[in-house]
C-alpha cells in the first residue's frame, strides 16, 4: 500500500472528503455546452457507463430515448476530445488542491481490428503492430500521496499512426528531435502537469520512459521523478557503467517480498529477500540526445538505487528479480532507499486502470461506434467510471478511515448495510473487519459481491472482483428500486 504519511488532522479529512465528492459526482461538471439538453445527455450517459460499467451503449441505456441521446451527445461536433480533456483536467486540479501528488503515466493502446467493417473509413489509424486499427491512448493519473487514492487525470493524449506514413529508417528516426518524436509526451505529460498543479509532485514510470531529455529539463524544486533504467547508462567522469559502479558498493540493507507466479518470466511464487544498493551517479548525455535548443546540459546528477534478489533464493533455471531505478530524490539511507524502491511498486496501478478499461472490465474494445473521434471521445468518458473501481480496489487497504457518505448516497448505504448483514460469515474471518460506513468497509463488501471468498489467504480482490462486485451492486439497486415502486402502488 503506498502510503508516505498517515497523520491526517480531522480537518484535511474533512477537505479531502470534499475533494472525492467532485470525482464521484462532478468530473466532467466543467464542460461548457451551448444548449442546456446537450449537457443533460452527456450526464445521462456518464452515469449510465458508472452503473453499468459497461462502454457498450446499447446494453447501458434501459429507454431507447437515453439511447439515443447518448448517441447524439457522442456525435455532436461541439462535444470535442479537447473539452472532455480539459474537463477532466479542471476537476483534477480542483482535486489536487492543497495536496502532495503523485502522478503515473504509462501508454496503452486500443485495438478495433476485429470490427473494422463497421468504422468510417479514415477515421482511425494504426496501432504498435502497424497492421490493425486503433489508437494509442498515454494518460497521467494523480494520487493523493496520504491516502493513495486516485484524484483525476492531468494529462491525456489519443492518436494513431498515418498508415502511409515512412517507418523509421526512412524518417531516420534517431536524428529527429526529441520534440519530432513520439516519445515527446513523457515530456509533454509532466510539463502539462506541472503547469496544471502547483503542488509537490513524484513522477513515477517504467522504462520507456527513461529519457536524457526528460531527466536534463523536468525536475525542479517541486518536482522529482523515480523511473526504472532502461538499461545501463555510461557515467560522464568515469570509464565505468551505473551496474559496474554499484558492484563496488557494500550492500546498504535487505528486505524480504511475497513474489506472485510469472508465467511469462518463468517466475515461480516465492517469499524472498531483496539486497539494496545506492550510489550517486552522473549520466553522461548520450549522443543520441537531438534537440532543437542547447538546454540539455552535458550531464545530470541522479540516484541510482539497486534491488537485486539474494541468489541463494532463487530456485534452479530462474532468473533472480533485479530492478535499476534512477531518482532524483537523495538516497542517504537503506530506508530512503526502500521508500523509493515502494514508491515505485505503485506504478502498478496504472496498469490496473488499464485491465480496467478492456476485456474483462469496461470491454471498451468492444464498443460499436462507427468514428474513431467517437471511441475516442467514450474513452475519455470511461475514465471516470474506471477511476472509481480502482478507487475501490485500493480502499481495501486504506490506513485512514475515509467515510463512505461521500463515494454513495444514503440510499445506497442503507443497502450495502443490508448486505453486510447478509453475506458475512459465521467466523471472525468472513465478518467484515474495517469500521462501518468508511469506504475500506464498502469496498470489502463489494469485493464479496464479486465473489471474494473474503479469506485473505485466497488473495487480495483485485479490480476485475470489484468490476463484478459493483455490477452485482447496481443489480441489486434496480431490484431495490422495483420493490419499492411496486409497494408504492
Amino acid at each position: 500500500m503506498f502510503i508516505i504519511s498517515t497523520n491526517i488532522s480531522n480537518r484535511e479529512v474533512l477537505e479531502y472528503r470534499y475533494l472525492q465528492k467532485q470525482i464521484t459526482h462532478g468530473f466532467y461538471r466543467h464542460i461548457q455546452f451551448s444548449r442546456q439538453a446537450s449537457g443533460k445527455k452527456g450526464q445521462k450517459l456518464l452515469n449510465s457507463l458508472n452503473q453499468k460499467q459497461s462502454c457498450i451503449l446499447n446494453q447501458i441505456h434501459p429507454k431507447q430515448k437515453d439511447k439515443i441521446g447518448g448517441y447524439r451527445f457522442i456525435n455532436n461536433d461541439r462535444v470535442t476530445e479537447q473539452l472532455l480533456i480539459n474537463s477532466l483536467q479542471m476537476q483534477c486540479k480542483e482535486n489536487c488542491r492543497n495536496q502532495q501528488i503523485i502522478c503515473l503515466q504509462d501508454t496503452t493502446e486500443y485495438n478495433f481490428q476485429h470490427h473494422l467493417e463497421r468504422l468510417d473509413e479514415g477515421t482511425l489509424g494504426l496501432v504498435g503492430n502497424n497492421i490493425d486499427v486503433g489508437f494509442f491512448c498515454h494518460p497521467m493519473l494523480c494520487f493523493d500521496a496520504k491516502s493513495s487514492l486516485p484524484l483525476g487525470i492531468s494529462f491525456a493524449k489519443l492518436w494513431s499512426r498515418n498508415p502511409a506514413r515512412k517507418n523509421k529508417k526512412q524518417r531516420e528516426y534517431k536524428k529527429l528531435p526529441i520534440e519530432e518524436k513520439e516519445s515527446y509526451r513523457w515530456i509533454d505529460a509532466i510539463e502539462t502537469t506541472k503547469h496544471l498543479l502547483s503542488n509537490n509532485i513524484t513522477f513515477i514510470s517504467d522504462r520507456e520512459s527513461d529519457i536524457y531529455q526528460l531527466w536534463s529539463r523536468v525536475p525542479d524544486s517541486k518536482t522529482d521523478l523515480i523511473i526504472r533504467c532502461r538499461k545501463d547508462r555510461k557515467l560522464y567522469d568515469q570509464s565505468k557503467t551505473i551496474l559496474q559502479s554499484l558492484e563496488d558498493q557494500k550492500i546498504l540493507g535487505e528486505y524480504s517480498i511475497d513474489l506472485k507466479a510469472n508465467k511469462k518470466k518463468s517466475r515461480s511464487k516465492r517469499k524472498t529477500i531483496l539486497q539494496v544498493k545506492s550510489i550517486k551517479v552522473k549520466i553522461k548525455k548520450p549522443h543520441s540526445a537531438i534537440s532543437n535548443s542547447q538546454q540539455d546540459p552535458e550531464y545530470v546528477e541522479l540516484f541510482a538505487v539497486e534491488a537485486k534478489e539474494d541468489r541463494k533464493r532463487v530456485p534452479e533455471n530462474e532468473m533472480p528479480v533485479h530492478w535499476l531505478l534512477l531518482t532524483t530524490h537523495k538516497i542517504k539511507s537503506f530506508t530512503k532507499a526502500k521508500e523509493i524502491l515502494t514508491w515505485y511498486s505503485f506504478r502498478w496501478q496504472i496498469e490496473q486502470f488499464f485491465r480496467i478499461t478492456k476485456k474483462q472490465g469496461l470491454d471498451f474494445e468492444s464498443s460499436q461506434l462507427e468514428t474513431g473521434d467517437g471511441l475516442k471521445k467514450l474513452a475519455l468518458l470511461s475514465f471516470a467510471t474506471a477511476l472509481k473501481i480502482l478507487q475501490l480496489t485500493l480502499a481495501r487497504d486504506l490506513k485512514v478511515h475515509i467515510l463512505a457518505h461521500n463515494f454513495f448516497s444514503t440510499k445506497e448505504i442503507i443497502i450495502l448495510n443490508a448486505i453486510n448483514n447478509k453475506i458475512k460469515g459465521e467466523t471472525n474471518k468472513q465478518i467484515n473487519p474495517n469500521k462501518k460506513h468508511t469506504l475500506a468497509w464498502v469496498a470489502w463488501i463489494i469485493a464479496r459481491l464479486g465473489s471474494w471468498s473474503g479469506y485473505e489467504s485466497q488473495g487480495p480482490p483485485g479490480p476485475i472482483t470489484y468490476k463484478r462486485g459493483y455490477d452485482e451492486f447496481r443489480s441489486i439497486m434496480i431490484g431495490f428500486d422495483i420493490v419499492r415502486d411496486v409497494y408504492k402502488e
